[in-house]
Order: C-alpha cells, then sequence, then structure tokens
C-alpha cells in the first residue's frame, strides 16, 4: 500500500512537472544539437585543406603531357580564382557573426572584422600543415559561443549584433582587403605545396592518406 501510495505521489509530483518544462527541454535539447550539427559541418569544411578534393594523378610524376599540366593549371585558376572566393566569404561571414555575438560591447566593428579574417587566415595556413589542428582551430569560436550561450544567455544582446551588422556597408573597402588577403594566401599555400611535389613527388603514404581521408569523410557524410 505505501509503494502504490509513493508511485502515485510519484506520477501526481512529475508529470505535470514534465508536461510543464519537458517541451522547454525538448527545444533546448534539439537546439543545441541543431546549432553542433551546423559547427560541425562549417568547420570541417573551413579546415579541409583540398576544398575540392585532391587528385593524386595530377601530382604523379609519370603524367608530365604538356596538355595535361596546361588543363590542370587553367582548372586550378577557375577553381580558386572564381569559386574558391565564394568560400572566402562563408568563412569570413561565418565567424564574422559568431564574433557580433561575442565580442564586447567596447569593440569596433572594424577590429571584429579583422579578427575574423585573421582566424581564416590562420586556420587555411594551419590546414596546410595538419587538417586535424585546422579543425580544432576552427571549432574554437563556435563551441566557446555555445558554452556561453549555455551559462549566460544575458550576455548576448540582439540590438548590438544587428547595430553591427547594420555598420557592414561602411566596411567595404576593408572587407574586399581581407577577401583579397585570404584568396592571395591560398595561392601562395597551394603554389607552394605544388613546387613540393613537383620536386619531391608525392609519396605512397601521402595517397594512402589521402585515399583514406577521403573514405573516411565519404563515411562520414553517409555518402
Amino acid at each position: 500500500m505505501v509503494e502504490i501510495n509513493s508511485i502515485d505521489s510519484f506520477i501526481q509530483t512529475v508529470l505535470p512537472e514534465l508536461s510543464t518544462k519537458g517541451p522547454d527541454l525538448a527545444i533546448f535539447a534539439v537546439s543545441i544539437v541543431i546549432y553542433g550539427i551546423l559547427i560541425y559541418q562549417f568547420y570541417r569544411f573551413a579546415a579541409k585543406r583540398d576544398v575540392f578534393g585532391f587528385d593524386i594523378e595530377k601530382y604523379k610524376k609519370e603524367r608530365t603531357s604538356f596538355f595535361s599540366k596546361l588543363f590542370n593549371a587553367v582548372l586550378g585558376v577557375f577553381k580558386y580564382g572564381v569559386i574558391f572566393p565564394f568560400f572566402v566569404f562563408i568563412w569570413f561571414a561565418g565567424f564574422s557573426v559568431l564574433l557580433f555575438f561575442m565580442a564586447a560591447e567596447t569593440m569596433g566593428v572594424s577590429d571584429i572584422l579583422m579578427i575574423s579574417v585573421a582566424f581564416v587566415g590562420a586556420i587555411r595556413i594551419a590546414c596546410y600543415y595538419s587538417e586535424d589542428l585546422a579543425k580544432d582551430m576552427a571549432k574554437l569560436i563556435p563551441l566557446a559561443l555555445l558554452g556561453v550561450a549555455i551559462v549566460d544567455v544575458s550576455f548576448f544582446k540582439t540590438a548590438r549584433v544587428y547595430e553591427r551588422i547594420d555598420s557592414i556597408p561602411l566596411f567595404i573597402t576593408e572587407i574586399a582587403t581581407f577577401f583579397t588577403f585570404i584568396v592571395v594566401l591560398e595561392w601562395v599555400l597551394r603554389i607552394l605545396l605544388s613546387v613540393k611535389f613537383m620536386f619531391f613527388g608525392i609519396n605512397k603514404r601521402e595517397i594512402v592518406k589521402e585515399e583514406l581521408r577521403e573514405k573516411i569523410d565519404e563515411i562520414v557524410d553517409g555518402k
């Protein structure tokens, strides 16, 4: 009888509380998961060295025909001169918005944009050394923002964020300079990588590593 009363009391106490707070908890949990998924895809994309995929055949020594080299050169110019700037825009805009939320009220928009482009540049340099390092760097700001949001929601002031976004047209010249910097930086890194493979070739370890990375990415992306 005591057990029945205890269960009865538990149900009467917990169920009303669950029906009241359950929806809010569910929304909170799902929001964190959605944010986590978006950040996961974003930082993996930003930290990927070969954003267009890695063509191993292009770097093999036996492919020395003039037309093959010319085609690869033209294709590379198109990819990194036309398409790549759109990727830069995504990375730069993403980190800038995150910093708009996190940056102190006294920090100016120009400083935030400069920090954002420096962060993107650091990630792009790091990914040519180690993609794992680049990934750890790329997820630093997004996860820090999530941590702050969880423990202190009042820290964020949407009015301040909107004000910063509205003032962006005033910094078009600076933004164009930052864009150019990242694109030129990527070109320099790609040229150095090509020179490395041209003089030293691509060893079997590099081939296996790239093939394994592509397979892992396919599995993770569910392809």
